[in-house]
């Protein structure tokens, strides 16, 4: 059963929450269970395209995944539903993602250390019938190695080489996460100009915010019939 530490902290959509009379946010289990089940028996015109930002271990105290919510939910604008959720909700992402698959919604998938490597192995794979327009792991660790995800249509894979990487205490301990560096199931994949493992947001600031407006511009381009295979190089 996941620890939550975040419950301070805006997990769910404000819009959401307001037109359910919820308030700014939730602030305990139970609320968000009230959440959860008022958003799995929403009408599927109430819910907006899907976007969850998943962090690593003890990203509910530092909030370094969670700084990167803000961030997307600018560039996305008010049609996408931003969640976060801590690298061991494994539970709630997964009825996060087949609840917005269920409606045919827009997904894009941002993760950072244990949290992209939680989407890559424990979420995506259990909701196989889901559309992932992007997935984005930022330095994923993780004891298991990546999966091919057949259903996910774009991955940014941001990793450092720790060969090249400072002795530092963070880096250190993305080390004994067991990083997976390069993923040869991810479309793309990028080193950061400074290699900080900690560095979630610079990581998704240098590739990741150009990778998912180009994804999402694929994303409408192949519901339109017009996608091509080459828009990523």
């Amino acid at each position: 059963m996941a620890v939550v530490l975040s419950y301070r902290w805006k997990r769910n959509p404000q819009r959401l929450l307001g037109l359910w009379g919820m308030g700014a946010r939730v602030r305990s289990a139970g609320e968000e269970k009230r959440f959860m089940d008022r958003l799995d028996n929403a009408p599927d015109d109430a819910l907006g395209d899907f976007c969850l930002v998943m962090g690593g271990f003890t990203d509910g105290v530092f909030g370094r995944a969670y700084a990167v919510v803000g961030e997307i939910s600018a560039l996305l604008g008010p049609g996408f539903d931003v969640f976060y959720r801590e690298y061991d909700e494994l539970s709630s992402a997964r009825r996060l993602l087949r609840r917005y698959g269920a409606a045919s919604r827009r997904s894009v998938l941002i993760g950072h250390s244990w949290g992209g490597s939680s989407l890559a192995r424990d979420v995506i794979p259990a909701c196989s019938s889901a559309r992932v327009d992007a997935l984005v792991t930022l330095d994923p660790v993780g004891v298991r190695g990546p999966r091919f995800l057949p259903q996910v249509f774009r991955w940014l894979n941001v990793y450092i080489p720790y060969e090249r990487a400072a002795w530092s205490r963070q880096n250190n301990v993305a080390r004994l996460g067991r990083p997976w560096e390069y993923v040869r199931q991810a479309n793309v994949n990028r080193v950061p100009s400074s290699l900080r493992h900690a560095d979630a947001l610079g990581m998704f600031r240098e590739y990741g915010e150009g990778f998912v407006k180009l994804a999402l511009l694929e994303s409408a381009a192949r519901d339109s019939g017009a996608a091509t295979d080459d828009a990523f190089v």
